[in-house]
């Protein structure tokens, strides 16, 4: 993101039954260097996990106030290690009234 002047942050978290689940951090959305704890649990076959990506722009419309967008994807990994997307990509906004 960064060679890219993209101002945003990539982490991941489990999915699990307790919200975001048990099991290793790989980043936060607010920390994205090395998580100790957490961070250093293994990966376990046959987990899922959630990708979540974000990117702020600012906005001219808005006097250059920062738009904050984010996304959340699942994968997961099976018994030989393979990760998988759990569903295609969203690739198109739903908008909720």
């Amino acid at each position: 993101m960064k060679a890219n002047g993209v101002q945003g942050s990539v982490y991941c978290h489990t999915i699990g039954d307790h919200g975001h689940g048990a099991g290793p951090l790989i980043g936060l959305w607010d920390r994205q260097q090395v998580v100790p704890g957490r961070g250093d649990t293994l990966v376990l076959p046959n987990t899922w996990f959630s990708i979540e990506l974000s990117a702020t722009t600012p906005v001219p419309e808005w006097g250059g106030r920062d738009l904050w967008i984010g996304q959340e994807e699942d994968v997961v990994v099976d018994e030989a290690g393979r990760v998988s997307w759990v569903l295609p990509r969203q690739t198109e906004f739903h908008l909720v009234r």
